[in-house]
């Protein structure tokens, strides 16, 4: 009974959301510079997000391709067309004049979408990649907030303070599959004519620098000071995080991601 209550709250949410992004879209003009941040889950979307939203010509929607979240779309009894058009319309309902929005790579192919053909699709977007050098950091991160129930939060209560296990199959299994999504972005030249890179170590360590040297620019915004009132979740090091960590401590220093050795396309803005 449990399941079917959160379930059909859940539908009931999304219609909700589904009729208020349809009425609003219907009479709002384009915005001038419509773009997505795309990334993975613990890579700091919802954190540079939450930084944009604090400038006054930024508003960025939520996670509109996540099938578990009313502001997404279902993975069922839909086409591609109709995600393409759910995400003109969630940046339709949006307000301003850059209007935006986060998804995952993980969820262009939970629907099917290649990357090729979003940006067909939506030629005049301009796309920010978030990405995490560090995997062990990004692995263990996702998997103390799936133990915990924890994505995202503001207050103490949102930081991990519990530890995890690491399994050394699952963790290949895991980085091969992340490498493999962004091997496609890596791999979509279209997609690099209007984007921008930038690491999750790079945003953490300096928010303000991060924007203002890249993502402003690209998005043709003036600079300004930004804030967040996101907590991090896991200022721990690996060690202080992993139960077996002298057993795959080996395993986790070996697994990092840096797109530029993956020949990454220069970004142009």
């Amino acid at each position: 009974m449990t399941n079917l209550y959160q379930y059909l709250r859940r539908s009931a949410k999304r219609i909700i959301h589904r009729i208020r992004i349809y009425s609003t879209s219907c009479v709002s003009c384009p915005a001038e510079v419509p773009f997505l941040i795309i990334g993975e889950a613990r890579t700091g979307t919802n954190f540079l997000a939450d930084l944009l939203r604090s400038h006054p010509d930024i508003s960025v929607a939520g996670e509109i391709l996540n099938p578990y979240n009313p502001e997404g779309i279902r993975l069922h009894f839909r086409r591609k067309t109709a995600v393409i058009k759910h995400i003109k319309r969630s940046l339709l309902a949006q307000p301003g004049k850059c209007r935006g929005a986060q998804t995952h790579l993980l969820h262009f192919r939970m629907h099917s979408i290649p990357l090729s053909y979003l940006v067909e699709q939506l030629p005049d977007f301009r796309y920010i990649l978030l990405y995490r050098r560090s995997l062990a950091e990004q692995y263990v991160s996702w998997k103390l907030a799936k133990q915990t129930g924890k994505w995202v939060g503001t207050t103490q209560t949102a930081v991990h303070t519990t530890k995890c296990r690491v399994d050394r199959e699952e963790f290949i299994e895991w980085c091969t599959a992340v490498k493999s999504r962004y091997m496609e972005a890596v791999n979509c030249p279209e997609l690099w004519r209007n984007s921008v890179s930038l690491s999750y170590e790079a945003l953490a360590a300096n928010p303000q620098l991060a924007l203002e040297e890249s993502i402003f620019p690209f998005l043709g915004v003036r600079p300004v000071r930004v804030n967040s009132r996101l907590r991090k979740q896991n200022p721990r090091t690996l060690a202080e995080c992993v139960e077996n960590f002298a057993d795959v401590a080996d395993l986790l220093n070996q697994q990092n991601l840096e797109l530029s050795n993956l020949v990454m396309p220069k970004a142009k803005n």
